[in-house]
């Protein structure tokens, strides 16, 4: 671990963190940029391209348990070292084997188990750069960091497999030598938990679930409405990327141009997320209100395609492809902040928020794979279908917003009160 300037210090270990946030995650959403590309090398349908991620989803739902468990017995650094280097080994072990589907399908499983620890320690480190004032700051640089990194981590390697003709293959290992980067970033500017408690840091995370805390809070509203709102935000945000073989199906473009927009649409968008935050916090002062008017705006950019056609400027396509990312995002990165409108106590936060992050379990485990068989079975009409279930979705989440701006009212009235006078939070 490096010794020096406080400040230089937590910017690097901020920058570590964001760096491998934006870039441990490359290899399993490839797709989000590298479609054509990926499904060529692989010589698979689109539903079994979309089978990857349920795959992943299906093993990663009880290790995120397990992950839970083991984030607080264990040092955070080295559950994060050992999760981006876990995640570099299984990318170049997987880069030999990158041509076999059934290699794909035991490394995206094999992706679930390195990182089943990873999301909890994380979010505790950053929560513990600074003092209780600078934690907001700490999340924003954060995201901000790991925005740009994942925007490099696929122009980078797009770049590199442009120019030399490296192929899929050459994909996966440019994948894997950044997240080596990452690895020892980590291992150079992280302090372990010893090291931070001689500090007087003590790194605590998010409440796990508690099986206690369930009876209670599944009588409670504002947990099924913090489930749809993950729900939809969560949709959005990870399927936007059927942009890219859209551009390549549709459109017509090269598979590589293709990939450029697809950097900008699944990372580089995600600068505007803090505009988010500013709707929410500064302007609606609510973020309810926030959400029911992106995901009207959503929904009116997801119907717009149904008007593009073979006379349609490609350019201009392309173009349009990336601006619902820039509602979406700034959509998605306020999700949880809708819980001060739920008045769900500290006490039963952490198991509201762990119940209802499992929806995007379902996402994962079921959206690709139907997505990629709607393609499959229908041709490009499969995007016209894919866009009208993303306007469903935003309908939902409009409804959903909705009912949690009426539950607040109900509360603040004292029509609605959650009863914790059975549980002993001291258990």
């Amino acid at each position: 671990m490096i010794k020096g300037n406080n400040r230089f210090l937590r910017f690097m270990r901020l920058f570590s963190l964001g760096f491998t946030g934006g870039t441990i995650w490359l290899l399993m959403y490839v797709r989000y940029c590298f479609y054509d590309q990926m499904k060529e090398a692989l010589d698979c349908t689109n539903a079994q391209l979309g089978f990857l991620n349920t795959a992943w989803a299906v093993v990663a739902f009880p290790l995120g348990i397990i992950g839970a468990y083991l984030a607080d017995k264990y040092d955070a650094k080295n559950i994060i070292l050992l999760s981006i280097g876990g995640m570099t080994a299984v990318t170049f072990i997987y880069g030999l084997f990158s041509s076999s589907y059934t290699a794909s399908v035991i490394c995206w499983i094999m992706q679930g188990v390195v990182t089943l620890a990873y999301w909890p320690c994380l979010v505790k480190y950053i929560n513990n750069l600074g003092d209780e004032s600078q934690a907001g700051s700490s999340f924003g640089m954060y995201y901000l960091i790991n925005g740009l990194a994942g925007a490099f981590g696929n122009a980078f390697p797009l770049w590199i497999v442009t120019k030399f003709d490296l192929g899929y293959k050459g994909i996966v290992f440019v994948y894997g030598g950044i997240t080596l980067f990452a690895t020892i970033l980590v291992w150079l500017f992280l302090e372990n938990e010893k090291q931070l408690s001689e500090k007087g840091v003590q790194l605590k995370g998010d409440e796990p679930i508690r099986l206690k805390h369930v009876a209670y809070v599944i009588k409670w509203p504002g947990l099924y409405i913090m489930f749809f709102a993950f729900f939809t935000a969560y949709t959005l945000y990870s399927n936007v990327s059927y942009f890219t073989p859209y551009l390549t199906h549709v459109v017509g473009i090269d598979p590589d141009a293709s990939s450029m927009y697809a950097v900008i649409r699944s990372y580089g968008a995600m600068v505007i997320a803090p505009i988010g935050g500013i709707m929410a916090d500064k302007v609606l002062k609510s973020t309810s209100s926030w959400n029911i008017i992106a995901f009207a705006i959503s929904a009116m950019m997801f119907a717009v395609p149904f008007l593009f056609n073979e006379n349609s400027n490609v350019t201009l396509v392309c173009i349009y492809s990336v601006l619902p990312s820039l509602i979406i995002f700034a959509l998605y990165s306020v999700t949880y902040s809708l819980l001060r409108e739920m008045h769900i106590p500290a006490t039963v936060t952490g198991t509201v928020i762990g119940i209802s992050y499992l929806s995007g379990n379902i996402v994962d485990a079921v959206f690709p794979a139907m997505f990629g068989s709607w393609i499959d079975k229908f041709g490009n009409k499969g995007y016209t279908y894919i866009f009208m279930f993303f306007i469903a979705i935003c309908i939902l989440g409009i409804l959903n917003s909705i009912w949690a701006k009426r539950f607040d009212k109900q509360v603040k009235a004292g029509k609605k009160v959650l009863d914790l006078s059975g549980l002993d939070e001291n258990v």
